[in-house]
């Protein structure tokens, strides 16, 4: 083993199962990989392994071992990943195409994802958001040379016409364009927002919702962390990509009280799921077995089969639905509740969702808290300290 790899032997766990260690050694794709860029490369680096396509699992969990092991420097893979991924994207494209979304990648798209991951850390959701509008751009781009036009010389009726061809996924180009005309490349073209609508259907009755949430608290025959994440989703309308980054840090006790920072303050838990939030920080890890040992994961609430990663979002949301918790209703119906009960400042603050989502919500339950928040403004009394809690 190269020199640089050393560090790697420190989180074998030979001791524990060495026959883990031989599997490992003869079947891991990862394993295998390692194994074939230290015979063939001096060094294993970042840049080696932007070279693999980045959707392969087992250069994901290589990288991830590399730098648990710190043979190579930490990065945030959502963001970081993302530079590979478009070079890979734009050889193929047309140089004049190339020269527009590169720009437009860099210095728009990446850098307000990187201003967002400073306030809150970064999620696949993120480097989906970021993808998600650079391969629209590069699409209409393509669809304007199939029409033998230009950006500068579309037409408000061609990006009329590219809309109507596709599905809602094609308004995301209204960030391009509004990038592109900033800098006039391209004519004051617009695309019209898709508004939410102001009155959802699809809301999880309370009765309904409170049979879920008892069945949570209390149904043994379901696995402890299916059991915590259903009862965020009902409870406070949390999303399940922003569960699954929970760790044992953000739970705190405080004169026999646990509390849960969703967001930026700590929220008091009711008993109920205080005490199977408390057994699933306490409980060993339900991840597969990892010949691995001391990783960073241990203070993951809910660690995924890579090293170091959490549970996949997606793949909670599908246990969830077996449970007849479905995320979008259960989200609403715990909104609604909670915007019935709690001024829109408050409680956008404490579950971190943005302040006009909280402000259609308390519109919907047809309460208006601006004078009382105003009135407890002017008389300097501010936000009362058990609303943080």
């Amino acid at each position: 083993m190269r020199t640089k790899l050393t560090p790697l032997l420190d989180l074998l766990d030979a001791e524990a199962d060495p026959y883990q260690i031989l599997l490992w050694a003869s079947q891991s794709d990862w394993g295998r990989l390692l194994g074939r860029l230290s015979d063939e490369h001096e060094e294993v680096t970042h840049e080696l392994l932007d070279s693999f396509p980045s959707h392969l699992k087992h250069v994901q969990n290589l990288r991830k071992v590399l730098v648990t092991a710190s043979i190579l420097p930490a990065r945030d893979e959502h963001l970081d990943g993302i530079p590979p991924w478009l070079d890979t994207l734009l050889v193929t494209q047309p140089a004049h195409i190339a020269t527009l979304i590169r720009p437009y990648a860099s210095w728009s798209v990446l850098r307000r994802a990187r201003g967002r991951s400073m306030r809150r850390a970064s999620n696949t959701s993120v480097r989906r958001y970021a993808r998600a509008r650079i391969l629209i751009a590069v699409r209409f781009l393509n669809w304007l040379d199939e029409q033998q036009l230009t950006l500068a010389t579309a037409t408000q009726a061609h990006v009329d016409a590219w809309l109507d061809e596709g599905t809602t996924s094609h308004h995301r180009l209204r960030d391009f364009l509004r990038w592109a005309r900033s800098r006039r490349l391209a004519p004051d073209l617009d695309v019209p927002w898709i508004r939410p609508r102001d009155d959802p259907h699809d809301i999880l009755d309370d009765q309904e919702r409170w049979r879920l949430l008892r069945r949570c608290f209390t149904g043994e025959d379901i696995p402890l962390h299916h059991r915590v994440a259903g009862a965020l989703v009902l409870l406070y309308g949390q999303h399940p990509q922003h569960i699954v980054t929970l760790t044992r840090s953000h739970l705190s006790t405080r004169d026999a009280h646990t509390y849960l920072t969703l967001d930026q303050h700590p929220v008091l838990l009711p008993p109920p799921l205080a005490q199977i939030v408390q057994r699933l920080a306490d409980a060993d890890s339900f991840s597969p077995r990892s010949v691995l040992r001391n990783l960073p994961d241990t203070e993951l609430l809910f660690p995924g089969a890579r090293p170091g990663h959490p549970m996949d979002d997606a793949r909670l949301t599908r246990h969830l639905n077996v449970l007849g918790i479905w995320i979008r209703p259960a989200r609403n119906g715990a909104l609604c509740s909670l915007a019935g009960d709690l001024p829109a400042a408050v409680l956008a603050d404490l579950l971190g969702v943005h302040i006009t989502t909280a402000v259609r919500w308390s519109r919907l339950v047809k309460r208006d808290w601006t004078s009382y928040l105003a009135a407890r403004a002017d008389s300097g009394r501010g936000v009362p300290e058990t609303w943080s809690e």
